[in-house]
């Protein structure tokens, strides 16, 4: 395989040609994919020296967080845990210290796999993803950016260069259930954002991940608990209302009916 380590995000193109290639920043599944047989014979190129998608700020009402930050650095940082403590969470539970400190959240993001714990955080947060080929930049809102397991909007020499989280007020919060406590890919995870005004929720975003295609809202449960009193009484109801709005499948980690059963224990123990 070609190895190729471009100066900018803009002279990835100039490398690369019309080759499809493959984007290398912390590599953490690179021998999971080459032990299973789905690495194909294509250039690699190496973006983790660039320091266009490093870095984590406060930006025109947003928090920008570099394509290239850790889970680590994701994990710690005090904007995202004043702004987006969901990410947060979600970052610090992730893998091991080794693979937090070189997993990318842009790389967690463009896998696209239905169980990546980042994926409904960014849905919960109402996240803006930036992407890029050569000077041509778009934004693409967050729930739009997969579209089926392992598969994402990127075309053919486009990247993901940023994440825009809105800075608002509300909090949030991320839980997910696995095998073990740590190393553990998700069976179910949640990623809830809400606002209280007035002792009543003014706004809920309940966002479900590794129970479907993709992620997927739980809008019923939403519509249900909005304007009313976040007490023992309204979780209850969500929680036995949420599993009826995913669509899980049996396979070898979990079955369907556990992962419904314990998106109501997870919702709980949310709030």
């Amino acid at each position: 395989m070609d190895y190729i380590i471009p100066g900018s995000v803009r002279e990835i193109k100039k490398e690369l040609g019309t080759r499809p290639g493959y984007f290398a920043a912390g590599c953490t599944d690179l021998m999971v994919l080459k032990k299973e047989g789905q690495l194909e014979d294509r250039p690699w190129i190496d973006i983790s020296r660039l320091e266009e998608l490093k870095g984590i700020r406060l930006e025109e009402g947003c928090l920008r967080i570099g394509a290239l930050a850790t889970m680590a650095e994701l994990a710690a940082d005090p904007l995202v845990k004043e702004h987006a403590p969901a990410m947060a969470a979600a970052a610090g539970q992730m893998g091991s210290p080794l693979i937090r400190n070189l997993a990318t959240i842009g790389g967690n993001l463009s896998n696209s796999n239905p169980a990546g714990d980042t994926i409904p955080c960014v849905n919960a947060l109402d996240a803006v993803l930036v992407l890029q080929k050569e000077n041509d930049i778009r934004e693409v809102p967050a729930h739009e950016f997969c579209t089926a397991p392992c598969e994402n909007v990127l075309s053919q020499g486009e990247i993901l260069t940023a994440v825009r989280i809105p800075v608002r007020p509300g909090k949030s919060a991320f839980i997910k259930l696995g095998p073990r406590r740590a190393l553990a890919i998700s069976k179910v995870s949640l990623a809830v954002r809400w606002v209280i005004e007035k002792g009543l929720i003014e706004d809920i975003r309940i966002c479900m991940g590794a129970v479907g295609p993709k992620c997927m809202r739980a809008r019923r449960t939403e519509e249900m608990m909005k304007g009313g009193r976040l007490n023992a009484e309204l979780v209850s109801r969500a929680s036995h209302m949420i599993g009826n709005e995913a669509c899980p499948i049996d396979d070898f980690r979990s079955s369907e009916t556990y992962r419904r059963q314990m998106l109501g224990v997870l919702l709980k123990r949310v709030f």
